[in-house]
């Protein structure tokens, strides 16, 4: 059994454009807020797939280490960077499982490191043409890692 509807109403005005053209107008007591609102926090910068590879097939907390590093290098805009271990901890590396993953990093030849005790690990990334990514894990001396 059908029911009874009453008419729909509406206000014609509602759906015309502006006088600017076909650009919409914000309701009466509101403020225009851009739809693009800037997101605050730190970031990773783009890392280059082919550069992350090695950390990803070494696995343990090789990449977390890695990540570290490229947060690092973002951070600062340089390429040689002091790897501490506040740093790591922002990552869930701890201090040897670091050392480990370095060592790692550099024999896959993603990164250079110079070590001196008592001291934090000064890490240099090695990107571009001078990047030779070994996802394999082989040395340019033939060992392994």
């Amino acid at each position: 059994m059908p029911t009874a509807t009453t008419p729909l109403e509406f206000n014609l005005a509602d759906f015309r454009c502006s006088d600017n053209g076909l650009q919409p107008t914000a309701p009466e007591g509101t403020d225009n807020v851009s739809p693009q609102r800037k997101i605050k926090g730190e970031f990773v910068k783009a890392i280059p797939l082919k550069w992350l590879e090695p950390a990803i097939a070494v696995g343990g907390r090789t990449l977390a280490t890695a990540l570290a590093i490229w947060f690092e290098h973002g951070r600062k805009k340089a390429n040689t960077i002091n790897l501490t271990t506040a740093v790591l901890r922002r990552f869930s590396v701890n201090r040897k499982a670091g050392y480990r993953a370095l060592k790692q990093l550099e024999r896959a030849g993603s990164i250079k490191v110079r070590r001196a005790q008592g001291k934090n690990p000064i890490v240099t990334l090695i990107v571009g043409a001078d990047f030779r990514g070994s996802v394999n894990g082989s040395c340019p001396d033939g060992g392994s890692l």
